[in-house]
C-alpha cells in the first residue's frame, strides 16, 4: 500500500511544490493534462475490448455503473440537501448565464467516445497486439504532477481551504454520504465491501479510479469506477443550476473532485464570485482524499 500511496501522492506534492507566474508553462501544463486523459481512457477501453467473456461482461459493467451512480449520488444530495436546510446559505444574486447544455455534454461524450475507441481497436487487436504492462501508471504520474502543478499556482492558497467552514464541511458530509453509498452498491451487487468503497471512492476523478482499479481488480472493474465517476460530471450540468440559488452546498457538492477543474466555470457563473471560496476548499477536500482512499481500499485483500 506504501508504494502505491508514494506512487499517486509523490508526483501531487512534487507538482504542488512548484510555484510559477508563467500563465504559457501553465497552459501548456493544462493542455498536456487533457490529452493524457485521453490517453489513459483510450487505454482502458483497449484493455476492455481484450477481455474474452465480453458479452457477459457489458451488462455487469453497464448494471454495476447505474447502481453506484445513483446511490452515491442520490446520497450525496440528501445528505447535502440536509445540511443546507440546518445551516441555510442561500445567494445574495445568482451567476451569469450558463453556456447551452449540449456543449458541456459534448466534452463528456469525447471522453466516452475515447473508451470506445480504445475498445475497438483492442477487441480487434487480441491476440497479436498487448500494451506493456504499467503504461496507463506512468501517464497516471505525469497527469498527476501536472494536477499538483496547478492546484499550486491556480490561485489556491491553504488559508482559503482550511478556513472555509462550510466547504470543509461540505466536503465531510460527501464522503461520508459516497462511501455509505459504495457500501450499499457493494451489498447489492454482491462485491466485497472494500471493492464497494473503492468505487465509490473515485469522487468524479474518472482518470485516476480507473487506473488504480484496473490495476487492482482488472479492466472490468474499472470500466465500473470509469462510467461511475464520468456520470457525476455529466449530472453537475444540471444540478449546478437547479440547486445554486437555495442550496448551495447540494449545488457544489454534487461535483465531487471536479469542483476545482471542469465544472468550477459553471460552478461560478451559476453562483457569482461569492460561491467560489467555497467550491475551491471542498475541491481541494475531494482532490486530495481520493489517492489515498482509492490506494488504501484497493490494498485490502479480498
Amino acid at each position: 500500500m506504501l508504494e502505491g500511496l508514494l506512487t499517486i501522492l509523490g508526483p501531487m506534492f512534487l507538482g504542488y511544490l512548484i510555484k510559477t507566474k508563467n500563465t504559457a508553462l501553465l497552459h501548456i501544463a493544462a493542455k498536456i493534462s487533457m490529452f493524457l486523459v485521453y490517453v489513459i481512457l483510450l487505454l482502458m477501453g483497449f484493455a476492455l475490448g481484450q477481455l474474452d467473456d465480453l458479452a457477459i461482461q457489458l451488462p455487469v459493467i453497464a448494471t454495476s455503473a447505474l447502481t453506484f451512480a445513483l446511490l452515491t449520488q442520490g446520497l450525496n444530495i440528501i445528505g447535502l440537501i440536509a445540511y443546507d436546510r440546518l445551516s441555510p446559505a442561500p445567494l445574495a444574486h445568482t451567476g451569469q448565464d450558463i453556456p447551452p447544455r449540449w456543449k458541456l455534454l459534448l466534452d463528456s461524450f469525447k471522453l466516452c467516445s475515447m473508451v470506445l475507441i480504445g475498445f475497438i481497436v483492442g477487441f480487434f487487436a487480441k491476440g497479436w497486439l498487448a500494451l506493456p504492462f504499467g503504461t496507463s501508471t506512468y501517464a497516471l504520474v505525469i497527469l498527476i504532477f501536472l494536477v499538483g502543478l496547478q492546484l499550486r499556482n491556480n490561485g489556491i492558497s491553504l488559508r482559503e481551504v482550511l478556513f472555509n467552514k462550510r466547504g470543509i464541511t461540505t466536503g465531510v458530509i460527501f464522503v461520508l454520504t459516497s462511501l455509505i453509498g459504495g457500501i450499499l452498491s457493494a451489498l447489492i451487487l454482491k462485491l466485497p465491501l472494500t471493492q464497494g468503497l473503492a468505487i465509490a471512492s473515485g469522487f468524479g476523478w474518472y482518470s485516476l479510479s480507473s487506473v488504480v482499479i484496473n490495476e487492482a481488480w482488472g479492466a472490468v472493474f474499472g470500466s465500473i469506477a470509469f462510467f461511475n465517476d464520468l456520470s457525476r460530471e455529466i449530472v453537475s450540468l444540471f444540478i449546478i443550476p437547479l440547486f445554486m440559488l437555495n442550496h448551495r452546498s447540494t449545488a457544489v457538492g454534487i461535483t465531487g473532485a471536479t469542483a476545482l477543474d471542469c465544472t468550477l466555470p459553471i460552478i461560478q457563473r451559476s453562483g457569482g464570485i461569492e460561491v467560489v471560496p467555497l467550491a475551491i476548499s471542498f475541491g481541494f477536500v475531494t482532490n486530495i482524499l481520493p489517492p489515498i482512499l482509492l490506494v488504501f481500499f484497493s490494498s485490502i485483500p479480498i
